[in-house]
Order: C-alpha cells, then structure tokens, then sequence
C-alpha cells in the first residue's frame, strides 16, 4: 500500500467498505499511512459522509475542518441520544413530564444537529 500513488491510496481508504475502526488502525500502521489518513482530509471527510450524509450541509468547503474530531463528535452524540431515549420509558411513564426532564438533552456539549440527526435514524430504523 505504501508504494502507490497518493491519489490511489486516498480512493482505496475512501472506499464505503472500510469502517471508521478499518481507518483508524490502517492510520497506526506507518507515518505514510497516517498521513493519508490525517484528520483533516480527504479519508475522514469521506467517513463522515457516507455515514451521516444528511449533516454536510452544516459544513462549508471553505472550513479548516477535522473530520476526524466531528466524526468522533457525531458518534458519541448518538450513543448519547440512544442512552437519553431508552431511559424516556422509565422516566416519563406517568402523564406528568417534570419541568426538568428534558435537561439532560440540553447538557450534551454537542451541535443540536447531531443529536436531531441521530433521533431521526432511530425513528426511521426498521422494527421500531
């Protein structure tokens, strides 16, 4: 894999067969590799997209973003919103909603959009 051209390389991470994990531990292998897979470029972009393609509309071309960082972001906020939802039988069960009950969601320390995102895939799942 070190020996190809740059352009190739990026087309090989970029394919929609490897996961985030298949990236991460391709990026440990070498300096070449990690290179390829920097933060910021082509590869993460590129995870991110194909697993939450409806949030790039939040991003401008321009942006020095990491998409490393907001795929990790984005990941932990659904695990989050999947942990708050499966508590909302528990807590909410009577017709009283306590003022407060919604506080946990508002805490989060993440852009609105990924948890919004995130409650839209567990509507749309199949069997629910």
């Amino acid at each position: 894999l070190t020996d190809l051209p740059g352009e190739l390389l990026e087309l090989i991470l970029c394919c929609d067969v490897l996961g985030a994990a298949d990236i991460g531990r391709v990026s440990c292998t070498c300096r070449r590799l990690r290179e390829a897979c920097q933060p910021r470029g082509k590869v993460w972009r590129e995870r991110f997209r194909l697993r939450w393609p409806s949030l790039l509309k939040y991003y401008s071309h321009t942006d020095g973003v990491s998409w490393l960082e907001e795929y990790k972001a984005r990941h932990n906020a659904g695990l989050e919103a999947q942990r708050i939802v499966s508590s909302f039988s528990k807590r909410f069960f009577s017709e009283h909603v306590p003022c407060d009950g919604f506080s946990d969601i508002e805490t989060l320390g993440c852009p609105s959009h990924f948890f919004e995102d995130e409650l839209m895939c567990i509507l749309n799942m199949e069997g629910r």
